[in-house]
């Protein structure tokens, strides 16, 4: 009986002593996390693009960036920045062609006001690739709704999530002989399943989560005053992400066409850079005296180039310029509310430009400097179930007493 207590003693001590780390495993285990997080964290990023900006992505679109400046061509979205393609290659006055236009990370979150488009002024392909966009957005599949509500979740409970992460690593470590090998590379495990976590989970907010699929009222900050006012937008919630909201509009209807005449100059004294915005309840920048107006366009000559600027609420569609003795120009960009189109008055001396006057198009904006302020109709949510948007998967109100969801 005593060899036999020996031998298991024996037994149960002996693996231990296997399992004890040496320096060489502790090296290479090591060195294999360091790696393992710089490449899971990078691949990651690098192809983790902003939800709501890759709704436009490889669209026609027209970028309203501050101070009202508009850019218009096919957007390109990375994770790093977005780049708009023109639709011509653009030759400045030095003879410089230039084919596209960058705008980085930094950028996007300082100077980016909005982006629009337009159904019209996309081609056949395009337009059908956004009617099917609209309605998958709108009228999702039950795995599609559930797969929300589990991301929904997830980041309710992100917290939670975090610190179960470290208590996995911190618990695994004291039961594991081979724990101590790991100690150095908790914080390197932990940052791995943050960042997927981070990745993972969806933006959530219960306030903007009920609207998904409502309309609502976007409010932008205005390019010239943004203290003091702001250029109001309608349509249905499509998506929102912490940096950006996304608007749709099942139809884009024109209200009104219009002729402007340019004014007949190729040139004029340049005028003074904007100032900066006002303080909090001071008055809007006086701009200089506008050359024209007309059709609630103002016109102004800057040097070399004709500013308009859009004083309508509404935003303006720009569909060509015509000059006689010359080809059209053809455009397909938006000027919106208080927004700005740079021209060479040389070119566009004495042509006129046919506007369509439109109410709705697709909308995204910033929430730096965009608010769901209103909203077109009223959600009654109560409880958790409600509040994670799941009532509106076809079984769960059967189950849970949900309510006026059949017309889903």
């Amino acid at each position: 009986m005593l060899g036999t207590v020996l031998l298991l003693a024996q037994a149960t001590t002996q693996p231990t002593s296997l399992l004890a780390p040496n320096a060489a495993s502790i090296f290479y285990l090591t060195i294999t996390f360091i790696f393992l997080t710089a490449i899971i964290t990078a691949v990651v990023t690098k192809w983790a693009r902003d939800k709501c900006l890759k709704l436009f992505n490889r669209y026609h679109v027209t970028l309203e960036r501050g101070r009202g400046g508009t850019i218009w061509g096919q957007l390109k979205v990375f994770s790093a920045g977005v780049e708009m393609v023109y639709d011509n290659p653009y030759v400045d006055h030095r003879g410089r062609k230039k084919t596209s236009f960058m705008i980085y990370q930094q950028e996007l979150d300082t100077q980016l006001l909005s982006v629009l488009r337009y159904h019209d002024e996309l081609d056949e392909p395009a337009q059908r690739a956004r009617l099917r966009q609209i309605h998958r957005s709108f009228n999702p599949g039950p795995f599609k709704r559930m797969w929300r509500g589990v991301r929904n979740f997830v980041n309710t409970l992100r917290d939670a999530f975090n610190a179960a992460i470290g208590a996995v690593v911190g618990q695994y470590q004291r039961m594991n002989p081979a724990g101590a090998a790991l100690a150095s590379q908790a914080g390197s495990m932990t940052q791995i399943g943050q960042t997927l976590l981070g990745k993972f989970a969806n933006a959530y907010e219960p306030l903007l989560e009920q609207y998904i699929g409502r309309p609502v009222i976007l409010d932008v900050a205005d390019p010239v005053n943004p203290n003091n006012a702001v250029v109001e937008y309608t349509g249905y919630l499509a998506d929102y992400t912490q940096q950006f909201i996304a608007l749709f509009n099942v139809e884009h209807t024109t209200a009104e066409q219009i002729v402007v005449t340019l004014p007949d100059a190729d040139r004029g004294d340049p005028l003074p850079p904007l100032p900066p915005p006002p303080p909090i309840g001071a008055p809007a920048p006086i701009l200089p005296a506008p050359t024209k107006v007309e059709g609630e366009l103002a016109m102004r000559l800057d040097g070399l180039r004709l500013k308009i600027q859009n004083t309508r609420h509404e935003a303006v569609v720009v569909r060509r310029l015509e000059r006689e003795g010359f080809e059209p120009v053809e455009f397909g960009m938006v000027i919106p509310s208080m927004g700005f189109l740079d021209l060479p008055a040389r070119d566009a001396r004495g042509a006129k430009l046919v506007i369509e006057i439109v109410r709705c198009m697709d909308v995204i904006a910033p929430r730096k400097f965009a608010t769901i302020r209103h909203a077109g109709e009223l959600m009654e949510r109560r409880g958790f179930v409600d509040e994670l948007n799941l009532t509106q998967l076809p079984l769960v109100p059967k189950i849970l007493g949900g309510r006026h969801n059949s017309h889903r």
